[in-house]
């Protein structure tokens, strides 16, 4: 069933994701809100990304589909998205994660009984093995409980919120001209937070999920490589974008020391941490642009650190980049190590769940056997025993 006038858009950028999209679509189709419409940006995949959006489009016409001719990127695929999309609420679903099956129901009807701009809303994330966990930035972001009016000054700490859970009032976005930067990657995080500074009624629905796929699978998302040049570099120029729309108003600076604990308890130790398999290139434009940057920071910024993270930045602060290198180093091998022995871990449990499962199938049919052999011993047991086993033979014979 198409829908002339949706609720909500979803809108859906895909770039070779053959393995995750249906997922992803069943998702959304099988929503309990149906005045929805569905948006995919198809971004010229090498996979069958494309065949599989012509298939389900076919199935539901509330599915629109955009081909793009060349590769053009997911900021350009999501803007694409945003030109013709008519809903009153524009949401956002990459292609290899899912939402939770009610999801936009509960946001909508959330968002117009207290009239928000703009509502978040939790993220979980997951693996291709189905291992779920607490997104650390959502818990930063103070996700414990709703919030039906609030706004980012109120609620500083939604800066560490990064995912694509936002539910958006379209009007916000038109009358404010927002779009995602081009031919960036972490294009959503200026986005995010050029609509928390617009926003002036927000909610916070945390009971709704978002679920933010880590692949580990060897077709990594783009910003999952972040020893890449590109990565760090579209990185560096997004973070001053966010300064720039910090310090363009005496409110807006108010959450600058905020962002400065994020950048360095997130964003700026990531790379650092990335130091013992990233090029020499790599090194040299953390060491011209970052750590300069880094030098200004206010003493507060760096509290919350733990005393490993804090060695890191004395010896990145003071150049030290070879005894860097072999901490990062060290600390990977041993995180590495602990990942391996939890997965044997995983192992073994399954293991025993299974034999617990044959164990207890094995009880049933020995329960069974016992009550079998106290039945023949009576006599009209044994007579009815004798009777089924020479029909079964008779049956047999015929």
């Amino acid at each position: 069933m198409s829908v002339e006038n949706p609720l909500v858009s979803v809108i859906v950028p895909v770039y070779n994701t053959e393995e995750y999209l249906e997922e992803c679509l069943d998702s959304i189709i099988s929503q309990t809100l149906e005045d929805i419409e569905i948006i995919c940006i198809e971004d010229n995949s090498s996979d069958d990304c494309l065949k599989i959006l012509k298939e389900y489009s076919k199935k539901d016409d509330r599915i629109i589909l955009i081909e793009n001719e060349s590769n053009q990127g997911q900021s350009i695929s999501r803007n694409k998205g945003l030109d013709i999309a008519k809903g009153e609420y524009v949401t956002f679903l990459d292609s290899d994660d899912k939402i939770q099956e009610d999801a936009y129901e509960k946001l909508y009807k959330f968002a117009k009984d207290y009239d928000h701009d703009l509502v978040v809303f939790n993220a979980i994330r997951f693996n291709d093995e189905g291992v779920e966990w607490t997104c650390v930035l959502h818990s930063k972001a103070g996700y414990d409980k709703t919030y039906s009016k609030t706004n980012i000054f109120e609620h500083k700490t939604l800066i560490y919120d990064t995912s694509m859970s936002k539910f958006i009032r379209k009007d916000l976005i038109d009358d404010s001209g927002f779009k995602f930067l081009e031919n960036m990657l972490y294009e959503d995080l200026l986005f995010s937070m050029e609509l928390f500074c617009a926003s002036k009624c927000l909610g916070i629905l945390p009971d709704v999920n978002y679920y933010w796929r880590v692949r580990t699978s060897e077709n990594y998302s783009v910003t999952q490589n972040v020893f890449k040049l590109k990565n760090l570099r579209d990185r560096i120029t997004i973070s001053k974008r966010i300064l720039d729309v910090f310090n363009s108003s005496e409110k807006n600076s108010s959450l600058l020391d905020t962002f400065y604990k994020k950048l360095v308890e997130i964003d700026i130790l990531q790379y650092i941490n990335e130091f013992d398999r990233c090029e020499k290139e790599y090194i040299e434009i953390m060491d011209n642009d970052v750590r300069p940057f880094a030098e200004t920071l206010p003493e507060e910024s760096f509290t919350n650190l733990d005393d490993i993270d804090k060695l890191k930045y004395d010896l990145f602060l003071n150049e030290d980049f070879d005894s860097l290198i072999r901490l990062v180093s060290s600390e990977r091998s041993y995180k590495d190590k602990i990942k391996e022995l939890n997965a044997k871990n995983r192992s073994l449990r399954k293991q025993v769940n299974e034999q617990i499962s044959i164990n207890g199938s094995l009880k049933k049919d020995n329960k069974k056997l016992k009550d079998e052999i106290k039945l023949i011993k009576t006599t009209q047991g044994w007579f009815s025993y004798k009777t089924k086993n020479i029909y079964e033979r008779i049956s047999k014979k015929i």
